[in-house]
């Protein structure tokens, strides 16, 4: 799985509706557990430690730039075979979770000096 950054991981959580916290014991806390996927809890368990030490540096729940979210969903997808697939139209299939949560997430992102629904954006 490729690296992305905590920002973008955090806001493709937020956007599922999940909300992090530190644990009793010093572990992760996601709530809540309801609105996890298989896909998303792959995502948490990979980005773990890094995870953590995010809510450990108490950053707000402010959305990751548009560029950070961009380049997470542009590495995702092109290591994913059912992306690229959606990426060439709705026929060839849909993205997987991961890819579609880093997908909104991008797609939702103020871009400096536009309107994110009028930007042109890439499959």
């Amino acid at each position: 799985m490729p690296a992305y950054s905590a920002n973008a991981i955090v806001e493709q959580l937020h956007g599922a509706g999940l909300n992090l916290s530190l644990a009793p014991a010093g572990g992760l806390a996601v709530a809540p557990s309801s609105h996890l996927t298989e896909d998303l809890r792959a995502l948490i368990r990979d980005s773990k430690a890094l995870l953590i030490d995010w809510v450990k540096s108490g950053n707000d729940a402010s959305p990751a730039d548009w560029h950070a979210l961009d380049a997470a969903y542009l590495a995702h997808h092109f290591n994913c075979p059912d992306c690229i697939a959606a990426g060439r139209g709705s026929r060839y299939g849909q993205r997987c979770g991961v890819g579609m949560a880093l997908w909104r997430a991008y797609a939702q992102a103020d871009q400096p000096g536009g309107n994110p629904q009028e930007r042109k954006t890439h499959d």
